[in-house]
């Protein structure tokens, strides 16, 4: 973990006189009070931005839209751009498995000239590119319709084009053409392409380390819906990078950032519960927002829930329920995790799952656990060492541990 609180809803508007910042940043403006159907397909176009990185399909919900639209009637999309409604129907057919018909009317959006539709195609594009292990045509072929949906001026196009420079994906990764692309993005109003130019000043990625810079964009990202970026100036407060350290500020950001959803600031939170940093330290609160984070699928937080339970603090004391959460964040990749998997394992008598542990955690680098190593050898057969040590040498973080008996909570 780095800094106190590790760098691991509705929406939360700031408010920014209370934090200093009211002279640096500037007002966002004020949404419609009824968003026509073209503008609900587009929130539900980019409410599932990570799409491209996983292999998940589609999932967001389509209700609003429906609820306000109907199920595609041409009169509820008479006032949105051509191919709008192409583009909706193509989003249902592909929520219910139907890809060729959802690519079919993705195709009538384009050749009525609509950039979301593009986008979309291009999405289509990349699934089939991953589901081929990244192949090089579907990846080529994603890259040319996210261009053209971004030379019609589509915000989403421009975001998804930065991410394949920013990953490398079918051309060479470009730090400085992906901040490009982005901040067009931003400009245009798309809220992830907010945080990644915020990402892009923090870290220097293509442009020169500015501090003041990305807290702007990270707070404009925020208030428009990426929530994660408040997560962001958390860690920089936690942290002090290029500001002062601030515990205060940092908890302020992680709160704001765990109430919208975000795993990773529901970690932070906890963490800076756990250890009274920002807060009166409350070990109760602390295993609230670890399970949250738990809940939420960050796996890595186990390690922080099961060390409660191993000590009893804001919670009954309860060491099996501990190896769960222990294992949980061990396989997550979470050092600490596997070292104390090893402990509570061998307080168990399974030996051979500690002595897996043990030896993971030993090249993860805690070499604290080395003269445990040499204590469970003892009890186990060369067979079960040596077959044990092979597993341990091809492990990666995520990967099943099927020697680990399941502990159930």
């Amino acid at each position: 973990m780095t800094g106190k609180a590790g760098q691991a809803g509705g929406r939360v508007s700031i408010a920014l006189g209370a934090l200093g910042l009211s002279a640096l940043l500037c007002v966002s403006p004020v949404a419609a009070a009824e968003p026509s159907c073209g503008q609900l397909v587009q929130e539900a176009f980019t409410e599932f931005w990570g799409l491209p990185q996983g292999e998940d399909r589609y999932t967001a919900d389509l209700g609003p839209v429906v609820e306000r639209c109907g199920s595609g009637e041409a009169a509820a999309f008479r006032n949105d751009a051509p191919g709008t409604r192409d583009t909706f129907l193509g989003l249902q057919a592909y929520a219910n498995g139907q890809d060729e018909a959802a690519v079919e009317a993705w195709q009538g959006g384009v050749t009525a000239g609509n950039p979301l539709a593009m986008v979309a195609l291009g999405d289509q594009e990349l699934r089939r590119g991953l589901e081929e292990g990244w192949a090089a045509d579907g990846l080529e072929r994603a890259h040319g319709w996210y261009r053209k949906a971004a030379a019609a001026g589509s915000a989403l196009g421009m975001s998804k084009l930065a991410w394949l420079y920013d990953e490398g994906h079918h051309v060479e990764a470009d730090p400085a053409e992906a901040t490009a692309w982005y901040m067009k993005a931003a400009e245009a109003g798309e809220p992830t392409a907010m945080r990644k130019v915020g990402d892009s000043f923090r870290d220097g990625k293509g442009v020169a380390v500015d501090i003041v810079i990305a807290i702007r964009w990270y707070v404009w990202a925020g208030e428009a819906g990426a929530e994660e970026a408040y997560h962001s100036l958390g860690v920089i407060y936690d942290e002090g990078r290029g500001v002062p350290e601030d515990d205060t500020k940092a908890v302020y950001y992680f709160r704001i950032a765990a109430l919208a959803g975000v795993p990773e600031a529901m970690l932070s939170l906890g963490s800076m519960y756990h250890e009274g940093a920002g807060v009166e330290r409350d070990y109760e609160e602390a295993a609230y927002w670890y399970e949250n984070a738990v809940d939420a699928g960050l796996d890595e937080a186990g390690s922080d829930l099961g060390l409660l339970y191993y000590e009893g603090s804001g919670v009954e004391r309860d060491h099996e329920v501990a190896l769960h959460f222990f294992v949980l964040g061990a396989t997550a990749g979470r050092p600490d995790g596997m070292a104390y998997a090893s402990i509570l394992y061998t307080e168990v008598g399974d030996y051979e799952a500690a002595y897996f542990w043990t030896v993971v955690a030993i090249t993860f680098g805690v070499l604290e656990v080395t003269f445990r190593a040499i204590e469970l050898r003892g009890l186990l057969s060369e067979e079960v060492i040596a077959e044990t040590e092979a597993r341990a040498a091809v492990w990666t973080p995520g990967t099943p541990v099927p020697e680990s008996r399941p502990i159930q909570h």
